[in-house]
């Protein structure tokens, strides 16, 4: 079947759209439940600003493969001004933080929403700016990976202290930024490994069987970096056993439900990509590494919901829509690239 080509305003008007119904699924349905929309910007915002670091990171080595799939992946873009859209739509919900009824200088909701607005602004322009050098291939292209990469770092690690912790205050984990931003070039990998199976041909020019092979390779080796970090978090908490730390885990494991949820988690992202990546022979083939790929990502969307769920209500019918929403965002974004993307590299891009 054709796909439909859009033109670049029909993709944003598509995105309002997607903004308006997510906006009255947030604020028209039960009031009670107010983690949803907070669960799916968490998410998305890792997704997105991963796959554009993912471009960033390889750029910066040389890396070849990723010629085969740096215009799908820096289509997305422009999903990121959605997600500050989006962060701007959540602000009325900012009162869900426990932190609210005893505001400090940190924990404040001003000051909070100001550092959010900016850093997500400041990861919009970066990706923007990188995203136009690294389609000209021009000399900036460097730096402005560098640029994005850290804004990308701060940003992910603010959305693991401001927006998820802190839900738990004072629950406090030290690594929990780094694991948040290594998460989010996880699944921006996996991004890239559903992306490069949906079209498979990118470029006659361009060896492709190393893609897939290099995506199976780095999929493999950070489902061992995930792991690591996942267990060093977890034998800290451990070790220390002080009770504001264990708190966090024990709310959790002591549930049916969100201990079930954990050892899913533990297996969709390190012990399923770990077992089928060792494998040379699966490394090579795009359609195992785009399945291993969604594997991943399911993965990192429960856990956002193991990291939530506890601390606000969540609709479960509203996250599934909310997500397919987005999946189908990208897909618009990823399909009819050609036209924002070339006037985004000429000269006379605005």
């Amino acid at each position: 079947m054709e796909t439909i080509r859009l033109r670049t305003s029909h993709l944003w008007f598509l995105l309002v759209i997607v903004a308006i119904t997510m906006a009255i699924m947030e604020y028209g349905g039960p009031q009670e439940e107010k983690g949803t929309f907070l669960l799916t910007i968490v998410f998305w915002a890792g997704i997105l600003q991963g796959a554009i670091a993912v471009v960033a990171v390889t750029d910066l080595i040389e890396a070849r493969w990723i010629d085969a799939l740096r215009e799908k992946l820096l289509s997305l873009y422009p999903l990121l001004y959605f997600l500050l859209i989006l962060f701007l739509i959540f602000i009325p919900r900012a009162g869900v933080f426990p932190w609210t009824a005893h505001p400090g200088a940190w924990l404040n909701e001003t000051f909070f929403i100001i550092r959010n607005i900016l850093l997500l602004l400041a990861a919009c322009l970066a990706a923007r700016f990188f995203a136009r050098a690294a389609l000209r291939r021009d000399s900036g292209t460097k730096r402005w990976a560098v640029i994005y990469l850290f804004i990308f770092v701060a940003s992910q690690s603010l959305v693991a202290f401001d927006w998820v912790m802190s839900l738990e205050y004072p629950w406090i984990s030290t690594l929990f930024g780094a694991f948040f931003f290594v998460e989010a070039l996880y699944g921006g990998l996996a991004m890239a490994g559903i992306l490069f199976f949906s079209e498979p041909r990118p470029d006659a020019s361009f060896p492709v069987k190393a893609a897939p092979r290099d995506i199976g390779l780095l999929l493999f080796g950070f489902s061992v970096l995930w792991g690591g970090l996942f267990f060093a978090q977890f034998l800290l908490i451990w070790y220390g056993h002080l009770p504001e730390e264990i708190s966090f885990i024990s709310e959790r494991i002591n549930s049916p439900l969100y201990r079930a949820l954990g050892y899913a988690f533990l297996a969709f992202n390190f012990f399923i990509p770990f077992l089928v990546m060792i494998s040379r022979k699966a490394k090579g083939q795009a359609g195992v590494v785009a399945a291993v790929s969604g594997v991943i990502l399911t993965g990192i969307f429960i856990e956002r919901i193991f990291y939530i769920g506890p601390a606000l209500s969540l609709n479960e019918g509203a996250a599934f829509f909310q997500t397919v929403l987005m999946f189908t965002a990208v897909l618009a974004f990823v399909n009819n690239r050609n036209e924002f993307l070339s006037r985004l590299a000429g000269k006379d891009a605005a």
